[in-house]
This record gives C-alpha cells, structure tokens and sequence, in this order.
C-alpha cells in the first residue's frame, strides 16, 4: 500500500493511493487535528491501525523545511523524521517534502476547472512557475522549466522582509515591527497577517473591537466572514490590504522568478478571500512595479481552487517512487 499525507499547522490529511485509468486515486482519507496529538506519530499510528494494510511507501508533504529527510515544523511543536517513521513502522521508503513542492507536483495533476483565471497574459510552454499558499502562514515554491520538464523546489519565502508599497502598508510595518522586532511577508499574508491588519486598523483609528470580534474564536476567519458580507468597515479595509499585499508578493515572486510559465495562487486564505474579490483590482496592484510593469502583464496568473492539490502531489511523488 502506499500513503500520501499533507500537514499543515493545524491538520493532518492522510489517504491511500493507486494508479488507475485516467490519473490517480485518492482513498480513504481520513483528516485529524493536530491539536489532539502530541507527535505526527501517534496520528500514523492511529490511520494505520484503521486501513489495515502493510504500507511500502509514503510522501508526506509538510508545511515546514525539509533538511535531510527531516524537519521541525514552523508552526507546530513537531519534529518528523522520514528515518524514525520507516523504523517504527516498518515502511520501506518515508519522503517528506515542502508542502509547496507537494502542490507545485500536484499542479501538474489539476484538470482546468480547478483553476481561477485572473490573467490570461502571455504563457510560455517552457516558461518558469512561481506558487504562493496563503493559509496559516505563507507558503511560497519557484519550478524550474528545462525543455518542458518541471522541477519544483522549496523556499521559505515567506519569512523574507515584508516590503511595504504605500504610506499605509509603511504605518503597518512601523506597528508590526513594534510588536515583533521584525516584519516578515507571512505576518501580513496569512490567516494571522489578517488579524495582524485588524488589530493595526483599530489602533490608528482608536477604536475598540466590535462585539463580534471579542466574541470570535477563529478571529481571521470572522473578519473575513463580515468583510464579505460588508458587515463592517474595518473589516472591509483588512481584507482591502490583504489582497494588496498579496497581489505585491506574487509580483515580487514573478520577478524573481522570471515566471512566464505563470503564478499560482492557493492556499485556505487564498481560495476562501480570492473567489469573492475583484480580479481587476487584484491584477492591477500585481502589475504595479515601475518599469516591469509589462513583464508582469504579460505574466498568466490563476488561482487554484483544488483543496487537494498538495496530496495530489504527494501522491504522485509516492506512486513515482514506487515505480506504481
């Protein structure tokens, strides 16, 4: 049998994969909350006592950097290590991997209604692909193209200096960086960067929070909801720079990236804020660089809107590895 798994900060998803006609199969999912586990082991543990079967391989893509097989995550108190789950479980091959590259594998994997336009541009076959995946942080991936083979690799770029682009986001940075000693991209692109917004926009008008805030217990995810709903203003505002700031890193990730194979925008925040949003809007704060704004005109930008995309490339990397 083989595995795949995605772990991010707060969930574990785990399925069974085959090959068949058509693509791969996805089975037997089962989602847990990490924060009724103390380790990644005790979940295994509890899926492989409920599928079974004896497992061969498994790729686990993880929200985190991958350095020799293993990794301690960056927003959970865990340390995986693909050596440690081969021995306890007598798997033949355990392959952790950066939750983006699982994504940038199963892009490849996505039929085009799983895909959001924003811009049509000018795509290049051979082209370079940059990816972003706002959710409870800012995942970011580049994939090398060399003659229409893709290579994804990690990156950790959303731990870079967060770069303001106007006097307001400059306002948010002073106050971020009083409250933190420095600003990084996720602290403002991400379910926590949302509320980090928030909270800024309330002390610059002096204002307390709304009853409804106080009450939340998944703050982020409340100001989202009344902001949709323009059930209040500050809220509204939040998500008005969100989107900015977000529109700025995929353009700062296309120009290093030299993306002309497109950008790819998924992730919790993303697909859950960026269906209800003005494209136009979106493409015009993207393209909004000076002297590289054609470059980044002629850039294709889409949205993914697969929940399962980065299992999809876990998969596929596992059946790969298996030879299946």
């Amino acid at each position: 049998m083989i595995v795949a798994g995605y772990i991010t900060a707060s969930t574990v998803d785990l399925v069974l994969v085959r090959r068949v006609k058509g693509g791969i199969q996805l089975y037997n999912h089962a989602t847990y909350d990490n924060r009724e586990f103390p380790q990644l082991d005790s979940i295994l543990k509890l899926y492989l006592k409920k599928i079974r079967n004896d497992v061969s391989q498994a790729c686990l893509g993880i929200a985190g950097p991958i350095i020799n097989n293993e990794v301690t995550t960056t927003n959970l108190p865990w340390h995986i290590s693909a050596r440690d789950i081969e021995s306890e479980f007598g798997i033949t091959s355990v392959k952790l991997m950066n939750d983006l590259v699982a994504t940038a594998h199963g892009l490849f994997q996505l039929p085009a209604d799983k895909l959001i336009r924003f811009n049509i541009g000018h795509p290049m076959p051979d082209g370079h692909i940059g990816l972003l995946a706002a959710g409870n942080g800012l995942g970011e991936s580049l994939i090398y193209c060399d003659h229409e083979k893709h290579y994804p690799y990690a990156s950790e770029g959303g731990h870079a200096d967060f770069a303001p682009s106007n006097q307001l986001e400059t306002d948010l940075w002073e106050y971020l960086y009083a409250e933190k000693g420095q600003v990084e991209v996720e602290d403002v692109v991400s379910f926590s960067g949302i509320d980090n917004i928030y909270n800024f926009l309330l002390s610059t008008s002096r204002v307390k929070p709304a009853a409804w805030y106080q009450k939340a217990t998944d703050c982020a995810a409340k100001i989202t909801e009344m902001a949709l709903a323009g059930k209040d203003e500050t809220a509204v505002k939040t998500l008005d720079i969100f989107v900015d700031c977000y529109a700025s890193e995929a353009a700062n990730l296309a120009l290093k990236g030299m993306t002309m194979g497109g950008v790819y925008l998924g992730g919790a925040t993303t697909k859950q804020i960026m269906t209800a949003i003005d494209k136009a809007k979106f493409m015009e704060r993207f393209v909004k660089k000076g002297k590289m704004q054609a470059f980044l005109d002629k850039v294709p930008v889409n949205l993914i809107i697969d929940e399962k995309t980065a299992l999809l490339g876990a998969a596929a990397v596992a059946l790969e590895k298996a030879g299946a």
